[in-house]
């Protein structure tokens, strides 16, 4: 009997030890995807290296440049640069920067019909994976997501070095805009980067962890599954470390605008609310009617860039 129970003590020290493990490793593995990212932010923008011009469309309404940009680090930005024709290279024009949807990219600055006086620049994301994926196979494009997520702030101020050196940008006036996906993205460019004079933060809101569950409803039925995916999700993104909300008081005294639509059926009213609550003066919130952007719906991408383009004047 006293075999037995010895036997018994040995395996529960043993199965002890072993929860202890997988725990300590679990926290460890969450500290280290919550890690603080503002080191690497500054580590990896590390100054423009080159630029390349791969394309130039002209017609007599619009010039489009298609760019590319390097800086020593190995960081590499691909972007569209989008003006009005008659606007003369030589004169400065105020630059407003957009970070759209992951899958529109670059390809953003080109469903801008009239920029106006704007010099437009749109940014694809540094990605290298398959942005199309779904299902299960997203666990393997998990490691290329996180690093783009990392990469996209010192990118877009990549970029800013790039931008700022073209005789037809005006330095003074630099508009950062984040739509939709872009917004944690232009939250964090404007509070470390004081080269940005007015952040624009559109259809957006705080608290990722209730935009991916808002995200998942769809997809996920089960609710207690669809929590499970949604903080699962949180995590892997460092969504926590780059929730808007944890950024937009530093953009101040610079000016915080929000443009957000009423019958937005992936932004809940409760997390565009919580980020302009976080947000310092000055500051301003316009609620617009309509649904949430998409291809397929150019009356709310009209009303959204005429709210932008009006107000930056």
């Amino acid at each position: 009997m006293a075999t037995i129970a010895t036997g018994r003590r040995h395996k529960l020290r043993t199965l002890g030890i072993v929860a202890g493990s997988v725990a300590l490793a679990l926290i460890g593995t969450r500290a280290w995807l919550l890690r603080d990212p503002e080191p690497h932010f500054r580590e990896r923008h590390s100054g423009l290296a080159s630029v390349q011009v791969s394309d130039v469309r002209l017609d007599r309404a619009m010039r489009e440049e298609d760019v590319v940009v390097h800086d020593s680090s190995g960081l590499r930005v691909e972007m569209r640069v989008r003006r009005r024709a008659d606007t003369a290279a030589s004169t400065p024009s105020p630059l407003l920067v957009l970070l759209g949807g992951h899958m529109s990219g670059k390809e953003s600055a080109s469903l801008i019909a009239d920029p106006r006086e704007f010099v437009v620049a749109s940014l694809s994301y540094p990605f290298d994976g398959n942005e199309r994926v779904t299902g299960v196979a997203v666990v393997g494009e998990v490691p290329g997501i996180r690093r783009a997520i990392w990469d996209t702030p010192p990118a877009v101020m990549l970029a800013l070095d790039y931008l700022l050196t073209r005789p037809d940008v005006d330095p003074a006036r630099v508009e950062l805009v984040g739509a939709s996906f872009g917004v944690p993205f232009a939250a964090v460019v404007g509070a470390l980067d004081p080269r940005v004079k007015r952040v624009w933060l559109v259809q957006g809101g705080g608290d990722p962890y209730t935009l991916i569950l808002a995200g998942l409803q769809s997809e996920i039925g089960f609710m207690p599954a669809r929590k499970f995916g949604a903080a699962l999700a949180s995590t892997l993104a460092s969504g926590p470390r780059f929730a808007p909300e944890r950024w937009v008081s530093r953009i101040a005294p610079r000016p915080v605008m929000m443009v957000n639509t009423l019958d937005d059926e992936r932004i809940p009213r409760s997390t565009a609310e919580a980020l302009y609550a976080a947000a310092r003066e000055p500051k301003t919130i316009v609620w617009l009617p309509g649904l949430h952007v998409q291809p397929n719906r150019p009356d709310v991408l009209g009303a959204l860039v005429d709210a932008v383009l009006s107000g930056a004047r």
